[in-house]
């Protein structure tokens, strides 16, 4: 081999190492594209809407209180929740709602409560009265919300317990008015009442 060849062949290995190195920068620039959408993505939640019927009738359910709140982790090792958005929205005569969402990869999911006199709480992660894991639900619009009627058998202190719990009561409370009074208006009376016939039976020595 010439000195010529051994230059030409110098470079173009030199010119080859070079296409090496900036194929691998475009392949780390590629993946360190996809894992941002991903993680932008992961916390995305647009806007919908919904439609509250009675799971009997399955006609529309009109005053729905629909509640939604967004709440983000804070600290380290000792980590605690706070409350970052909350919407609140009421069903027309046709049922019909809708709900801004948010755009923040920090949030946690959503949760999604609604509430009507006479009807079952109804939230996006447990069932009333057994706690049971809803599965259907999906951040989507077009989804049906069926409320169960109220049963004679259930109980108003549990199912105001059930409440605090899907609301996240000891948070942000302040910014869900509309719910907290259309509930209290209509459950707090039998909740009293109820205590009142509890605390009467055990005085009574009856338990139930």
């Amino acid at each position: 081999m010439g000195y010529g060849e051994f230059l030409d062949f110098n470079m173009m290995e030199n010119e080859l190492n070079k296409y090496k190195v900036r194929i691998s920068k475009m392949k780390f620039q590629f993946l360190f594209l996809i894992i941002i959408m991903l993680f932008l993505s992961s916390g995305c939640y647009g806007d919908i809407t919904g439609t509250v019927v009675d799971v009997e009738t399955g006609k529309p359910v009109e005053g729905a209180v629909v509640l939604v709140e967004w709440t983000m982790t804070k600290g380290l090792g000792l980590t605690y929740t706070k409350s970052y958005k909350v919407v609140e929205a009421l069903s027309d005569k046709e049922g019909k709602f809708s709900v801004e969402g948010v755009s923040n990869p920090l949030v946690n999911p959503p949760d999604l409560t609604i509430y009507k006199k006479g009807y079952v709480v109804w939230n996006n992660l447990k069932i009333f009265p057994d706690y049971k894991k809803r599965e259907d639900f999906k951040w989507q619009s077009g989804y049906v919300f069926k409320l169960e009627r109220f049963k004679p058998e259930y109980s108003y202190i549990e199912h105001q317990m059930f409440i605090t719990g899907a609301i996240n009561s000891t948070i942000g409370w302040e910014k869900k008015k509309v719910f907290l009074k259309a509930y209290y208006e209509a459950e707090e009376g039998n909740v009293i009442r109820e205590r009142s016939e509890r605390d009467k039976k055990r005085k009574g020595g009856i338990t139930q």
